[in-house]
């Protein structure tokens, strides 16, 4: 099933409107930018996209073992490095999760945050179509 969101420029020098046709979101770049810094930058909305998912993914999985958790605590960085031969962008992820979760259930759920959907999407093969 495909999914689309529609981008919308406005007045502001980068803040952008996001829709999908049911809700509808911000983009802008910081001051720092030349942004205005009213809403998340492109790298943190791509960054929430990632967490989010796999937050999501992550409730599900224990849903399913029937595991008793409280709440789940995703921070994501995005790296810029710079290698001879160009760069690498490296996302860090650290978990954390309320209740009574034993090691074994966490190092599961740690081995599942690969699985979400947009990280498939994010470490698979993407091809954009420019129309």
């Amino acid at each position: 099933m495909a999914r689309t969101v529609k981008i919308e420029s406005t007045d502001s020098p980068f803040r952008c409107v996001c829709s999908n046709g049911v809700h509808s979101w911000y983009a802008d770049e910081p001051v720092s930018r030349e942004g205005l810094d009213t809403a998340p930058s492109p790298e943190e909305l791509f960054l929430s996209s990632i967490g989010t998912c796999a937050t999501i993914t992550l409730r599900m999985y224990a849903n399913r073992k029937q595991w008793t958790i409280g709440k789940i605590y995703l921070e994501l960085s995005l790296e810029e490095i710079k290698t001879e031969s160009g760069t690498i962008n490296r996302i860090h992820e650290t978990l954390t999760i309320e209740g009574p979760v034993d090691e074994e259930q966490l190092a599961r759920l740690k081995s599942i945050l690969p699985k979400c959907p947009v990280t498939k999407i994010v470490t698979g093969q993407v091809e954009i179509s420019y129309n």
